[in-house]
């Protein structure tokens, strides 16, 4: 199995934070293993969707979904996937700033 790093680009993401509800956006970076970049990409996916700390915090209605595009995939070798895999995470800016 190949390791993959994957930076996803996500947009309309409806959050409240200081009792301030707006959209925002986030870059984020995840590393996978899988077979192929196509393999890696959905993982990545499923790894933000499925990630407990975005779903309890997200208000988006279902018609208003979260949107979510591959930036970039490149395939690394292993010692780097080990080392930079607990840094991987989310960076989030309200989307009027884009």
């Amino acid at each position: 199995m190949k390791t993959f790093k994957v930076k996803i680009h996500g947009k309309n993401l409806l959050l409240n934070i200081d009792g301030d509800l707006k959209k925002y956006g986030f870059d984020a970076t995840k590393f996978v293993k899988a077979e192929n970049p196509k393999d890696a990409e959905k993982i990545a996916i499923i790894l933000i969707r499925q990630n407990p700390n975005l779903r309890n915090t997200v208000f988006n209605e279902y018609a208003d979904r979260l949107t979510i595009n591959l930036e970039e995939i490149k395939e690394v070798n292993f010692l780097k996937f080990l080392a930079e895999k607990s840094t991987a995470g989310f960076k989030f800016y309200p989307e009027d700033e884009e």
